[in-house]
């Protein structure tokens, strides 16, 4: 080190979809010293978490580092569904306030500046990537330096003998589709109960203020009507697993 020098670190915000798994992989494959973070909130789909622990175990297999797991404290709460329930909130499309208290703040309190802090924004949405230098970090985006689109992450992932992960995000953000409320529906009925949970006790809270209930869902319907409406049960089978949430 040279004196009066400062060391840049690198970091990784991990989040355990496909574009963090692939550029995790993309800068291993580089030489490039570096620390993936991953901030367990709690309120991953399970998929997700499943996914983290097999690629802790291949990159300890490979001999590499493993991601560092951080768990965030705000409020006395480590978990985002328990803060949520607590406060009878749900999560907002409009202020993101989910993503900066339990993700963005614990990993700017965890890096060391100066930094590097690089993101796994692909090449085919380059126009969501700002470039930025606030308190010591500044945000890179090497997967779109090196032309790499979702496509090419994919390619990456298998040609490292991995399975492709699935989208990564909280079971209850606000963003997810039609299609992905009905497959928790259907594959993580109990998640989906705690979802609705959230949903009613926001509205027993907004009604003794007189105010209008707010929906989980951006599209301002609620979880029971994005995953009933249009939904034509021909058989027995097509019917949703049981929801025992007692609502």
């Amino acid at each position: 080190m040279v004196a009066g020098k400062e060391i840049m670190r690198n970091y990784l915000s991990f989040g355990g979809g496909v574009n963090s798994v692939a550029l995790h992989l993309h800068l291993l494959d580089q030489g490039v010293d570096f620390e993936s973070v991953f901030v367990n909130h709690g309120t991953d789909w399970p998929e997700t978490y499943q996914y983290l622990a097999g690629f802790q175990w291949w990159l300890k297999a490979n001999g590499h580092r493993p991601i560092t797991i951080l768990s965030p404290t705000v409020a006395g709460h480590s978990n985002l569904y328990e803060y949520c329930h607590s406060n009878m909130w749900v999560p907002s499309h409009m202020r993101r306030w989910c993503t900066d208290k339990f993700k963005i703040r614990p990993l700017n309190a965890y890096f060391k500046t100066p930094a590097f802090v690089m993101l796994g924004i692909d090449a085919s949405e380059s126009h969501r990537a700002r470039i930025a230098v606030e308190k010591g970090i500044e945000k890179r985006y090497p997967l779109i330096e090196a032309e790499i689109d979702r496509a090419g992450c994919k390619r990456i992932i298998l040609d490292h003998g991995l399975p492709i992960p699935m989208k990564s995000g909280c079971f209850i953000c606000p963003y997810q589709s039609k299609g992905q409320w009905i497959e928790l529906r259907t594959k993580h009925s109990d998640l989906f109960c705690k979802a609705r949970q959230l949903e009613e006790r926001n509205r027993i809270e907004r009604a003794k203020r007189g105010k209008a209930p707010l929906t989980l869902s951006a599209s301002r319907k609620t979880l029971d009507v994005i995953v009933n409406e249009g939904q034509a049960k021909i058989f027995e089978a097509d019917e949703y697993p049981p929801c025992h949430c007692g609502l």
